[in-house]
């Protein structure tokens, strides 16, 4: 059994199970669907793209959401930080509980002495983590890829928070719930990668 010095957790999926947040949001407010969709299509051509600030990558986000909108970039910006993400916290609280076995595992482990990560790919990471009921002083880090220079896979995001914790590729564990961004970054800077959709949890041995 190998033996790792720090765990990074995925969020949204990973600690809880968001299959029907998407749809939940579209019948939270039916009239910004097509921001949503534009929101969507944006990040699909982020993802893994290197930034030099987190402010580089909101401009280029907001730009793109406008643009498929139909709309400004302050526009895309208003409705991103002002609806969308509250919206999505608040359902995600009233409607997505934890995953039961978070708080067991992520216990177990600081109590050995792991470095812990929430790497999340969207932002409002400790907002959605109170919505869950997550004690947040059980991490060492709490941080979104867009804040280290990109979307999932982006190599330099992950690299940036396995710095931070200070270990190294091959001494952190990835758990997370997407092959194409949580496992494609870690693979790509060398992590292994646990996926919590395709392996049972109760078979994870650290």
């Amino acid at each position: 059994m190998k033996q790792y010095k720090a765990v990074i957790f995925d969020l949204d999926g990973t600690l809880y199970d968001n299959r029907h947040l998407p749809i939940q949001l579209v019948l939270s407010d039916p009239l910004k669907a097509f921001w949503m969709l534009s929101e969507r299509l944006a990040r699909k051509r982020l993802m893994g793209k290197e930034f030099e600030s987190e402010q580089d990558f909101r401009r280029t986000q907001y730009r793109m959401i406008g643009a498929k909108h139909g709309s400004t970039a302050e526009q895309a910006r208003q409705w991103y930080e002002k609806s969308y993400m509250p919206s999505m916290v608040r359902i995600i609280g009233e409607k997505h509980p934890v995953r039961p076995w978070v708080e067991p595992l992520v216990r177990q482990l600081k109590e050995r002495g792991m470095k812990l990560a929430v790497f999340s790919d969207y932002a409002w990471t400790r907002e959605k983590l109170a919505a869950l009921g997550i004690d947040q002083t059980l991490f060492d880090v709490i941080i979104d890829s867009p804040a280290l220079g990109g979307l999932k896979p982006c190599k330099r995001s992950f690299l940036a928070v396995i710095e931070m914790l200070g270990s190294t590729p091959q001494d952190t564990l990835m758990i997370g719930d997407r092959e194409d961004t949580d496992g494609a970054g870690a693979r790509a800077v060398g992590m292994d990668f646990f996926n919590v959709k395709r392996q049972k949890i109760e078979n994870l041995k650290i």
